[in-house]
């Protein structure tokens, strides 16, 4: 095991079990979309198609750059666009939950942002595309899309996760009819029988004109690509009627070429050609990482230098990639990354990668497909510059994204793809995805903990609408028309605790006067499990009425966290006790010792730097630090990290899920005492006791008994969305590049075509 296993990796492997989880059926009306219903037609697309030799084309590949037909000839652009899920809170991705009404929203807000494409991994519903046809209907300035495939992870991968030989038959026929079924979808010429985890139905919708491009495949699992290599020594490269591989190309390459060629002949026979692309990461780049510490990161590369269209493909072909500012950890280890300033003389690690993977693809446009951050609660990697992997403000979400869209197009690139659209609840990362389980209960939740579910600049939010969300900011009439609270007195104040998909809630409100954060702290003990400690050092002089498996320090805003009982700690068991990775102490397996620990999720596992054997120590982050301030979307002083609000005589606070141990709060699931279990194993929680106490010169007496809040099971979660505070900041940076050539294109790149429209 690594420092980290791989962010997309995992990705493919929960989409690939949740695809096969549950069957998709789709009629021809359920979309409310204007062909399938019959609504209406619409006129012919606005945007000019160049046509010659009997081929039409919207866009091309002229003179390495990504170019667009205008009506008199082609131009350059630096292409803007936001990748797109598939699913929505409650759905698996296989079920492909989006409307026809949540596309034509998600267009609109896109194009607003100023963003002219959007990439999809895989073959969407007809009314994705009976969507995309009616907002661009009539529009010259449409917006475009990236049509990925999705490439047969559990044919490459394997059970074990040691590879496989990607010409295996099975993965072949599976690869290329997926191929096939995506350009019909596009085409409009596709009837697609119910199968679990695909969409189908019948197509109808032609987009043809407004594709950008195709991004054949996902991120290649190293493994894949060296049994692949190792099972065809010697193979002479793929040569196809439209692709080939070049001497010197690795049969994985050539196994590239010919699922490209794949595509191509089967686009020529609807008489259409686009530019041709396959995904790839830094992972697989042709770059070598000296100084990269995970071998697997390095251990092979996938070269799209290797593979050439043939003179017969007018359309042309370029490379794309998934590159993020934190990982691999090569961004933060390779001295020349650490050093290099950008085209603005400021020091950017991420730039100085972008220029080495620029200079490697001359002649050919090359765009990143991913890049991002995510504003989430918890963290799984550090990056350079603070380019963490989570714990981002939405305005930092944004700033850091806006700088990695302008070192993007300042290093010679030809689009950049920001990851993502929308929040996305059914997402794992690395640190988490062992703690919220069952896998197919994730979407039914929020879990603020795992980064993946917060890349968005759409927020998407538990409770039904903003009414029905609780906010930190000091009122109470969202508490007041909530549902299902419950309220308890204590000596000098009230208690009240609700919850929903993402938090635990708690409001104190002061019977008299006001809270005084830092002259008093507030102490709430969280007894979820037989078993914990009444006492805990982190609250001197309290005594619990039952055993705690939490503990909540308020006191004020620099030092304000929740502590976890030692023996329920499954950071320390899992990386100290079980892993040796990090200090452990025999008496953390005692709950009754009242010890409780800060709440820690790892970042990194040790690991050593090739070329100085430098050993790097375990590293975690402290994710039980409470953040104050405001949840309210609408003040200045915003903050989505927001724990906790104090503002005169009320104190509200919002506690994660995970924070609390839940494994999944739909079915009610926390995890059980390591120590005892043995292993990674949940049970049901029948109440959160909550009891508080104060300490300080007007405490009181404290409290008198534990509140137990019970809450019913869920299976169809409530949400809303929002757009973030990124959005803005985002839009205004794609506004400085719309319709901008590539930098260094000349502004008079354009040039009359020489065939007739």
């Amino acid at each position: 095991m690594y420092v980290t296993m791989k962010r997309r990796m995992l990705l493919g492997l929960a989409a690939l079990v949740l695809l096969g989880g549950a069957a998709v059926y789709w009629s021809l009306g359920g979309g409310a979309g204007w062909l399938s219903s019959g609504a209406r037609e619409l006129p012919p697309p606005a945007v000019p198609v160049y046509t010659e030799q009997g081929i039409k084309q919207t866009t091309a590949v002229k003179d390495g750059r990504l170019q667009v037909y205008d009506g008199t000839g082609w131009k350059p652009e630096f292409w803007t666009g936001v990748n797109m899920g598939a699913t929505t809170p409650g759905h698996a991705p296989g079920e492909l939950a989006p409307t026809q009404a949540d596309y034509l929203r998600w267009f609109a807000q896109i194009k607003d942002m100023n963003a002219d494409v959007v990439r999809v991994y895989t073959i969407l519903p007809p009314f994705f595309y009976e969507a995309l046809a009616e907002f661009n209907a009539g529009r010259k300035d449409p917006l475009y899309i990236l049509q990925g495939v999705w490439s047969p992870e559990e044919h490459l991968i394997g059970a074990d996760g040691g590879g496989q030989d990607a010409f295996q038959e099975d993965a072949v026929a599976v690869f290329q009819q997926e191929i096939q079924d995506a350009v019909g979808a596009v085409h409009g010429k596709l009837k697609r029988k119910a199968k679990a985890g695909h969409a189908s139905g019948k197509y109808t919708a032609d987009v043809s004109p407004y594709v950008l491009g195709w991004v054949v495949g996902t991120e290649w699992e190293p493994y894949a690509v060296q049994a692949t290599n190792d099972a065809h020594p010697g193979m002479p490269p793929f040569q196809g009627e439209y692709f080939q591989a070049s001497a010197g190309a690795s049969p994985f390459e050539s196994w590239l070429a010919q699922m490209l060629d794949t595509l191509a002949k089967e686009e020529s026979k609807h008489g259409w050609q686009h530019p041709v692309s396959f995904t790839n990461w830094v992972t697989t780049d042709p770059l070598r990482h000296p100084n990269e510490p995970a071998e697997n990161e390095d251990l092979v590369s996938v070269d799209p230098m290797h593979i050439k269209p043939k003179d017969n493909w007018k359309a042309g072909y370029f490379a794309s990639y998934h590159i993020y500012p934190y990982y691999p950890d090569l961004l933060r280890y390779e001295e020349k990354y650490q050093t290099y300033r950008d085209s603005r003389g400021e020091v950017n690690p991420y730039a100085g990668y972008l220029r080495d993977l620029r200079q490697h693809h001359q002649g050919i446009p090359l765009i990143v497909a991913e890049y991002g951050v995510p504003s989430s609660r918890g963290m799984a990697h550090y990056g350079p510059l603070g380019r963490n992997q989570g714990l981002h403000t939405e305005r930092e979400q944004g700033e850091i994204d806006a700088d990695l869209y302008r070192s993007i197009y300042d290093e010679n690139y030809d689009g950049a793809m920001l990851f993502a659209w929308q929040d996305e609840w059914f997402k794992i990362t690395w640190n988490t995805m062992e703690l919220d389980a069952p896998i197919g209960r994730r979407p039914y939740w929020r879990n603020m903990l795992t980064n993946e579910e917060h890349f968005g600049v759409l927020a998407v939010e538990a409770g039904a609408s903003p009414e029905d969300q609780i906010v930190l900011d000091g009122k109470t009439d969202d508490w007041e028309r909530r549902k299902g609270t419950k309220t308890q007195s204590y000596p000098g104040f009230d208690m009240t605790v609700s919850h929903d998909e993402a938090y635990v809630y708690l409001l104190l409100r002061k019977k008299e006067g006001a809270w005084k954060p830092g002259d008093e702290t507030v102490y709430v003990g969280f007894d979820t499990l037989e078993g914990g400690s009444a006492k805990a050092d982190q609250a001197p002089g309290v005594t619990f009425g039952g055993g705690q498996e939490f503990v909540l320090k308020l006191q004020g805003e620099e030092d304000s966290a929740i502590y976890v009982n030692s023996a329920y700690d499954i950071h320390t068991w899992q990386y100290g006790f079980m892993g040796k990775m990090m200090p452990w102490q025999e008496a953390w397996k005692q709950a009754e010792n009242g010890l409780f620990l800060p709440y820690r999720l790892p970042v990194s596992k040790p690991q050593v730097l090739p070329q100085t054997g430098e050993k790097l120590p375990f590293e975690d982050v402290e994710l039980g630090a409470l953040h104050h301030g405001t949840t309210d979307p609408n003040r200045a002083d915003f903050n989505n990290l927001a724990d906790w609000y104090a503002s005169g005589p009320v104190m509200e606070v919002r506690l994660p899920w995970m924070l609390l141990g839940f494994t999944d709060p739909s079915t009610k699931k926390a995890w059980r005492y390591p120590y005892e279990a043995g292993a990674l194993k949940s049970e049901e929680v029948k109440a959160i006791r909550v009891e508080p106490h104060v300490s300080g010169p007007a405490a009181g007496t404290g409290a008198s008994a534990p509140m137990a809040y019970k809450w019913d099971a869920w299976n169809k979660p409530a949400y809303h969305e929002r757009l973030k505070q990124s959005y803005p900041i985002l839009q205004e940076a794609f506004g400085e590049l719309q319709n901008q050539p590539p930098k260094g294109t000349a502004a008079g790149a354009d040039r009359p075509a020489a065939g007739s429209p």
